[in-house]
């Protein structure tokens, strides 16, 4: 589905509406509150980059972005749990950095930013695919944008990267360009570690084109399937290392996998306990919102979005993590993204839609100013 010229302009503007309302207001929290930027191992963790001095550009620096930034500049051997991500989107920044005087932190906005605004477009084009009437398309993107970790789409992690394949992945499929399919869910697994799983939807897919007569969807789960196996040949290959050397980097950052839902029982556990009450109540929040919403994806979405939906949660809800047991849920339930559909239903009725947009901006609002100064919001 192509979009008329004149539609072109609603995923522009709340892409850019929301993109220079972030770096405003996280500027000024941190001119506000102004915070202590000297490398802390565990409060403020710089892995050995250097702290960046522009201050609009050190609002962006945290967590997570001195990791990638530690990769682009030094490569694998950067830390000890490098190899917790895929190259694509540190090999990006390192690229691009050329553009910037050799600044990660600035290339790897850019290319966050525009997969920020690829998301919305592609996430606007899906939706009228789905669900024609404009306003679901509407409200799709803007319920994404405004969500109250949407900001992880613009800083310089891999999240926005990692969503805009998995959507270009979802509307080719939908439109049985296979081929293409096939290449963005390549793209998809070397991007981010839970990648490869996405090849479960597209199995799905492939089956139920087979069975309407079209035996070409099975080009799509075996490119993708092609694509998750490249970054452990790399660390095979490029690197001298067992490809289990991923799974041990993953689990010595603080997560393991178990049973799905241990998570969830553990983190009511901590916090009837006092530890850790409110980053344990705020990833549990999170947690219960999109077991719902997935839900409700199966009751009233085609069905490779159920199933895509249903595959992630129960990998997220088998992670169990430290020291909050559903850490970065989040930010993880930003892969979600069939939920801002559902949503998007709910928010035909006016007053639904006021209370869903009131939520969220209020909840940007706070987890953004928490990002900029330093505090852990996923």
């Amino acid at each position: 589905m192509k979009l008329q010229f004149k539609e072109w302009k609603y995923p522009l503007i709340i892409f850019f509406v929301t993109w220079i309302f972030l770096w405003g207001w996280m500027y000024l929290i941190r001119r506000i509150y102004p915070a202590d930027i000297t490398p802390n191992s565990i409060l403020r963790p710089y892995m050995g980059v250097a702290p960046e001095t522009n201050p609009f550009l050190e609002v962006w620096q945290r967590w997570d972005t001195l990791d990638y930034q530690a990769i682009a500049e030094r490569g694998y051997t950067a830390f000890s749990t490098a190899l917790f991500t895929p190259p694509f989107y540190p090999w990006l920044m390192h690229l691009f950095a050329s553009l910037f005087s050799g600044n990660t932190l600035a290339s790897g906005l850019l290319i966050s930013g525009l997969a920020f605004l690829g998301c919305l477009i592609v996430f606007y084009l899906l939706v009228r695919l789905e669900l024609p009437e404009q306003n679901n398309a509407l409200r799709s993107v803007m319920y994404l944008a405004f969500f109250p970790t949407a900001f992880f789409l613009a800083a310089a992690y891999s999240e926005s990267l990692f969503l805009l394949a998995v959507l270009l992945c979802f509307f080719t499929a939908r439109k049985r360009q296979w081929l293409l399919a096939g290449i963005c869910g390549g793209l998809a697994s070397f991007t981010r570690t839970p990648g490869p799983f996405i090849i479960i939807p597209l199995t799905w897919a492939a089956w139920e084109a087979w069975s309407a007569g079209d035996r070409r969807g099975w080009i799509a789960p075996i490119l993708t399937g092609i694509g998750a196996i490249v970054y452990p040949l790399y660390v095979w290959i490029g690197l001298g290392l067992p490809p289990t050397a991923i799974l041990n980097a993953l689990n010595k950052r603080g997560g393991y996998i178990t049973l799905p839902g241990l998570n969830l029982v553990e983190s009511v556990n901590r916090i009837l306990h006092g530890q850790l009450v409110a980053e344990n109540l705020i990833e549990l929040g999170f947690s219960l919102l999109f077991i719902v919403l997935t839900v409700f994806i199966v009751k009233k979405l085609p069905s490779i979005y159920a199933v895509y939906s249903v595959t992630f949660m129960l990998l997220f809800l088998a992670r169990f993590g430290s020291p909050q047991p559903l850490i970065s849920m989040a930010r993880y339930v930003l892969e979600i993204f069939p939920a801002f559909m559902v949503l998007s239903i709910w928010g035909r009725n006016v007053w639904v839609n006021r209370i869903i947009l009131y939520l969220f901006w209020l909840g940007l609002l706070f987890f953004s100013a928490q990002f900029a100064i330093w505090g852990w919001v996923g």
